[in-house]
């Protein structure tokens, strides 16, 4: 039986190197919005331009954008089985986005999100109530077949059941070894509540995405002043998206690299902008990790193949064993695990989340952004 690793590794078509999906782990809500010419002032009526219900959430955000750039994914987030149900899942089901393992709750209401587009420069003011919704729990999260996924990403809330998942995940890769034919999963966070207890997920994530406000609330006033601070001894990946200024990011080698913006001829939309970003940013670090692992895996086929030897093992097939070892050994540490993310694939990843997320900035939703990501990516 051919396994989903064997399909991703052997493989060299793009369809085969997404087989695995990337699971978005957070909430959903419903957005109301409406677009207004300006922003109305306190105790006035004004009338709007525009107005729509539309799925919201950053974790159900980032799964609408990474299926629209081609990408399989799946949402785990709390279900409310109120009236607004229906609404949900069918624009899940519209967006071709998984969401099998969402549980399903009684007794409390759809989050809510109102939303003041301003017409005239493109800003979003956001109202929201939860309704009591409750987080994820653990127990909802080994119900999942972890074989299924290549990355997983969780929105920053809820500090100390995230970090119980996340051991939950390094234990699985740790059942990993260099002959396995799973995928080891890459984790990735958003950091965008200014709460502090989120920097204690910040060791424990393999991408961390750092947001603006979220930064500025630990006292930084820059994007560059962000990625040469903050947690230099920790060796992941540090993002930093800054509006119109661009992103900056930080390799788990200390390697800094830099993107501008790339803002369309008029703003029309930024509500899900940060998620744009996130998820084009994760897919191309996938897409990039897929790539390298079926690379050394087939490096190391070829040279298992060979009647040589040890003694006869030239050094670069030596060089090659050691490498995989070293990036799929379960104890090594995490710089070893994310040797994908070289200078010029952050680069480049970064980028491309500048351009995708630029683009949407300038759709009403997310209408064609899969024709237009499809020229970027």
């Amino acid at each position: 039986m051919t396994s989903n690793f064997d399909k991703v590794i052997s493989g060299t078509s793009a369809t085969e190197a997404r087989t695995l999906k990337i699971l978005c782990v957070g909430r959903i809500c419903l957005d109301i919005i409406q677009t207004c010419v300006q922003y109305p002032s306190e105790d006035s009526t004004q009338r709007s331009t525009d107005y729509r219900w539309q799925r919201g959430g950053n974790a159900s955000n980032t799964c609408t954008v990474l299926s629209l750039i081609g990408q399989p994914c799946e949402l785990l987030a709390c279900l409310s089985a109120d009236a607004n149900v229906s609404f949900m899942q069918n624009d899940l089901r519209k967006y071709k986005i998984d969401y099998s393992h969402c549980p399903m709750i009684k007794g409390s209401g759809c989050p809510v999100a109102t939303i003041i587009l301003n017409s005239s420069n493109g800003s979003r003011t956001i109202v929201y109530h939860n309704q009591g919704l409750p987080d994820l729990t653990l127990e909802i999260f080994e119900q999942l077949n972890l074989e299924e996924y290549s990355w997983i990403h969780f929105e920053g809330r809820n500090t100390d059941v995230v970090l119980l998942v996340i051991q939950y995940i390094q234990s699985y890769n740790k059942s990993l070894n260099s002959t396995s034919d799973r995928m080891p999963i890459t984790i990735s966070a958003e950091f965008e509540n200014p709460s502090l207890e989120l920097m204690d997920l910040l060791p424990y994530v393999d991408v961390a995405f750092v947001s603006k406000d979220f930064v500025k609330n630990l006292g930084f006033n820059n994007m560059s002043e962000v990625i040469h601070n903050i947690d230099q001894d920790i060796k992941n990946a540090i993002i930093c998206a800054w509006a119109e200024e661009g992103a900056i990011a930080r390799a788990p080698c200390g390697t800094i690299v830099q993107s501008p913006a790339f803002p369309p001829e008029k703003v029309i939309d930024t509500l899900g902008a940060g998620d744009t970003f996130n998820a084009a940013v994760i897919y191309y670090l996938n897409k990039s990790k897929i790539e390298f692992m079926r690379k050394y895996k087939e490096e190391a086929a070829s040279t298992s193949d060979t009647n040589q030897t040890e003694d006869n093992v030239s050094d670069n097939g030596t060089a090659v064993k050691r490498d995989i070892e070293e990036n799929l050994d379960p104890e090594s540490l995490g710089y070893d695990r994310l040797k994908f993310i070289t200078e010029t694939v952050l680069q480049k990843a970064i980028k491309i989340g500048c351009r995708i997320a630029g683009a949407k900035v300038g759709l009403r939703g997310y209408d064609n952004l899969d024709v237009i990501s499809s020229d970027i990516l």
